[in-house]
């Protein structure tokens, strides 16, 4: 089934185009947020945060309700036709994004674009199993992570150059290119091929009662929402806590957030390059790094110790991110995989929509100490459902 040689996943030419196929869509995804941006405030100055507050809030609601059905509509059309059909909407909309003339017309091409996301995404995650194989896939969710961190950095990086030689309508060129350049590779992509009669997930919302029904896919979706609660206050919060408690300079947000997202590049790379005992010792250590980093932050009012906090916890995000998906893949066979995919892309994403106006109410009303420490409860209470190993 797979191509790649001993100990590397680059020889595999299936996972090389979809991988490179997701890079270059990231990176343009993030040249044309930072363009988004600016068009919101355009349409009405002063209110690009609130219109992007809306966007945000359109995607949760779209990938916590319409991506459960990404699994049945693959399993009708295919999992590569659906990803080309995915990308050549999310084009369109970049392109539409030259006619937006109020914000309604934002909000009506921000619903097509994180549609095509929701049903993009998940069957793109769900078809790596089966390309690379159990032993190697560790690996590729920990380069997907590296893929990830990276076009948030380089994305948004090059969409500031960008917008200062060429203003901010260039953005949306570039981005609708990176979602043909996908497209176009993902047409070539050879994926392993579905036994017809094996097809398990023709009910819908299938692969959300695997989720909650299996020991190992609860464990996932637990980790994964884990993820959500140090994530979405980091997100959040971090902005505000830099500058109005710490009294930092602007810049010193970014290198905050740059500081996780190192730390999670690093840790998922070296998670996956271990053996079975370095693996599972990451695995007991992670969920007290999390509340290491999170009670730091709560105690001590300080930069330095933010950073810190904020590397450790990147570092977990991105050992939970490669195990959470291992689990997925270990607990799910390729004909199911395109629904459990989608469900766990879902549920986790519905964290998220907990996690960022939780954190961005406690943080704004009571401060960053009080978020912290409502995150460590939360933490405390995903742990329950992983205690029940007997059900």
């Amino acid at each position: 089934m797979t191509e790649e040689g001993p100990g590397t996943v680059w020889r595999n030419s299936s996972f090389l185009r979809l991988y490179v196929a997701h890079a270059a869509s990231l990176v343009g995804s993030g040249i044309g947020t930072a363009a988004i941006a600016l068009l919101a405030d355009g349409l009405r100055p002063g209110a690009g945060p609130q219109v992007l507050g809306i966007v945000l809030t359109i995607r949760i609601l779209i990938v916590v309700f319409l991506s459960p059905f990404a699994g049945q509509l693959a399993e009708r059309i295919g999992r590569r036709m659906q990803m080309v059909l995915a990308d050549f909407l999310r084009m369109c909309v970049m392109v539409g994004m030259f006619f937006v003339s109020a914000e309604w017309h934002l909000y009506v091409l921000a619903f097509l674009l994180h549609l095509g996301s929701a049903f993009f995404t998940p069957i793109y995650k769900s078809v790596i199993p089966g390309v690379v194989g159990k032993e190697l896939y560790p690996r590729a969710v920990a380069y997907g992570t590296l893929a990830y961190n990276l076009s948030d950095i380089l994305g948004m990086t090059a969409g500031a150059a960008l917008i200062w030689m060429t203003g901010f309508k260039w953005c949306f060129t570039i981005d609708a290119a990176t979602f043909l350049f996908s497209a176009l590779l993902i047409t070539g992509v050879r994926l392993p091929g579905l036994r017809a009669e094996s097809r398990k997930g023709s009910r819908l919302l299938f692969g959300i009662g695997r989720m909650l029904g299996g020991i190992g896919l609860r464990r996932s979706l637990m980790l994964s929402l884990q993820v959500s609660i140090v994530g979405g206050l980091a997100i959040v919060a971090t902005h505000g806590y830099v500058k109005n408690e710490l009294g930092r300079p602007e810049y010193f947000y970014p290198l905050a957030m740059a500081a996780m997202g190192i730390g999670s590049m690093f840790a998922a790379l070296q998670f996956s390059y271990c053996g079975k005992t370095g693996r599972r010792n990451w695995g007991r250590i992670t969920l007290p790094l999390f509340f290491t980093a999170l009670i730091s932050v709560a105690l001590l009012p300080s930069y330095p110790v933010l950073v810190i906090a904020w590397i450790i916890s990147g570092a977990g995000q991105g050992v939970f991110n490669v195990i959470s998906n291992t689990l997925l893949a270990e607990n799910s066979e390729e004909s199911e995989r395109s629904h459990i995919y989608a469900a766990q892309f879902a549920l986790s994403h519905a964290g998220w929509g907990i996690s960022y106006p939780l954190c961005g109410f406690l943080a704004g009303q009571l401060g960053f100490a009080a978020a912290s420490w409502t995150c460590v409860g939360l933490l405390l209470l995903t742990l329950v459902p992983m205690l029940k190993r007997s059900t």
